[in-house]
C-alpha cells in the first residue's frame, strides 16, 4: 500500500485520480465518488485564510475562493449556472465582436481600419446584451432594413452584412460556435446605389489646359490612371525609360504620410508615360534628386498640404464652389463685428480623373484584361463594372443623338 507522511505528502492544486485502495492525506482533501475511482480535490489553505477550490468549466480551469466551504460552493454553483446559460445563449455578441476586431485589426490596412471599426461598433450597438445564438437572420435583416430606411447606399449595407458574417465566422472557427445566420441572409431589394459622377467635358478640358504647378498631379491621374496614394509616393527614380513604376503608396496617418505597399498585389505595375503626360512633365524633374518625391520634395506631402494644394488648383481653374460654411478669421470689422471667411470646396476630386482614364480605355476599345493590368485592379470584375457603366453612358448618349435627329 502506498503511504504518505510529513513533507512527502504531495501538494495537489488540481484534480488527481487515485486507485480506490490508496489512503489520501488526512483532513485536507474532499472525496468525490465516480464509479470505482476517487477524485481528490484539495482545499488549499491560503495565507489570507481563504479556502480555494478549482473546477474545469468549458475547458478552462476556474478558481473559487471563500471564507467557508459553503461560500466557495455557492460561487461554484453560480459559475456552473452561468456557464450553462452561456452555452444556451452563446457567447455575448459584444465580446465576440471585440475578439474578432483584435484578431482582424493587424491584418487591415490603416486606411480601411476606420471603416471596419465603425461597422463593428454599429453592430455592437444593435445586439448589445444578446448572445450569439439568440440573434437570428430576421434580427439582422431588420437592422439592415433600418439602415436602408435611413438612406444608406447599397455598398454601405453590403459592407455591414459582410462584417457581421465575418464576426460569426470567427465565432465558429475560434470560439466553438455552431451557427451563422448571415449565410442565408439576402440584402433588401431596391437599395439605392450611389453612382460615381464622371468629370464633365469642361472640367477635363480645363485640367488638360493647366498642367502647370500642381496640375501635374491631376495630369498623372488622368493620363496614367494611378491612385492618389500612388501619385503622392512617386519619386523621380520611379519615372524612367518612358514608364512609371508603381511600387509603393502613401497612406496618411492622422495627417502625416507613411509609405506602405500598394493597395493589392496587382497594384504593382508599370504604366507607360503617354505623350500628353510627357509634355506635361517637360523638364520639371531635372532639378530633383533621384530619391526626391515629385510632390513634397524630401518627404511626401501631408494630407492637409495636399488638400490645400488641390483646393487652390481647382479655384485657379474655376472649378470650386461655396460650401455654405463659414469660419471666424479672428479679425473684426470697424464696428467690432467678427469677420468670417467662406469655405470653398472643389467641384470634383482627383480620384475622378482616374475614373476618366478607365472610361477612356473603354472608349478606345482596350480589352478588359489589359485595362485590369493598367488600372491595377485585383479582380477583373471591378474592371468589367467600369465597362458596363461606360456602355450605359454610351447608350444614353446615343439616345440623346437619336432624339435630336428625329425631332429636328
Amino acid at each position: 500500500m502506498r503511504h504518505f507522511s510529513g513533507s512527502a505528502c504531495p501538494r495537489w492544486t488540481q484534480y488527481e485520480t487515485l486507485p480506490t485502495r490508496i489512503v489520501p492525506p488526512p483532513d485536507t482533501l474532499v472525496k468525490v465518488y465516480r464509479k470505482e475511482v476517487f477524485t481528490w480535490r484539495k482545499r488549499k489553505k491560503r495565507a489570507d485564510g481563504l479556502i480555494e477550490r478549482c473546477r474545469v468549466i468549458d475547458g478552462k480551469t476556474r478558481h473559487f475562493y471563500g471564507r467557508t466551504a459553503k461560500e466557495v460552493q455557492a460561487k461554484l454553483d453560480a459559475a456552473l449556472i452561468e456557464a450553462s446559460t452561456r452555452r444556451d445563449r452563446g457567447d455575448p455578441f459584444c465580446e465576440v465582436a471585440e475578439a474578432f476586431w483584435r484578431a482582424k485589426e493587424p491584418c487591415i490596412k490603416y486606411g480601411s481600419r476606420r471603416g471596419y471599426r465603425h461597422k463593428v461598433e454599429l453592430a455592437k450597438g444593435w445586439f448589445e446584451g444578446q448572445g450569439m445564438r439568440e440573434i437570428s437572420s430576421t434580427d439582422i435583416n431588420r437592422e439592415l432594413m433600418h439602415m436602408a430606411a435611413q438612406g444608406y447606399a447599397y455598398k454601405s449595407i453590403a459592407g455591414q452584412k459582410s462584417v457581421l458574417s465575418l464576426i460569426w465566422q470567427y465565432w465558429c472557427a475560434e470560439m466553438n460556435g455552431d451557427t451563422n445566420p448571415c449565410t442565408l441572409l439576402k440584402l433588401p431589394q431596391g437599395l439605392p446605389q450611389k453612382k460615381r459622377r464622371a468629370p464633365t467635358e469642361q472640367e477635363i478640358a480645363d485640367v488638360k489646359a493647366h498642367p502647370e504647378g500642381f496640375g501635374l498631379c491631376p495630369a498623372i491621374m488622368m493620363y496614367a490612371g494611378l491612385r492618389l496614394g500612388e501619385v503622392m509616393a512617386l519619386q523621380k527614380k520611379d519615372l524612367a525609360d518612358g514608364a512609371i513604376r508603381v511600387c509603393k503608396a502613401v497612406v496618411w496617418h492622422n495627417n502625416y504620410p507613411e509609405l506602405e505597399d500598394p493597395k493589392t498585389d496587382s497594384a504593382y505595375r508599370t504604366v507607360p508615360i503617354l505623350k500628353p503626360l510627357q509634355d506635361a512633365l517637360g523638364s520639371r524633374l531635372d532639378d530633383l534628386a533621384d530619391d526626391d518625391f515629385i510632390f513634397g520634395g524630401k518627404k511626401p506631402m501631408t494630407k492637409s498640404r495636399y488638400q490645400n494644394a488641390w483646393l487652390q488648383y481647382c479655384i485657379g481653374i474655376g472649378h470650386a464652389h461655396d460650401s455654405g460654411k463659414r469660419y471666424k478669421t479672428g479679425k473684426k470689422s470697424k464696428d467690432g463685428a467678427p469677420l468670417y471667411k467662406t469655405i470653398m470646396e472643389p467641384d470634383f476630386t482627383a480620384h475622378q480623373l482616374r475614373h476618366e482614364f478607365a472610361s477612356t480605355l473603354v472608349q478606345c476599345g482596350i480589352s478588359p484584361q489589359v485595362a485590369k493590368e493598367l488600372m491595377g485592379h485585383a479582380d477583373i470584375l471591378t474592371t468589367q463594372r467600369w465597362y458596363a457603366e461606360a456602355k450605359a453612358s454610351a447608350v444614353d448618349e446615343a439616345t440623346r443623338i437619336l432624339n435630336a435627329h428625329f425631332t429636328a
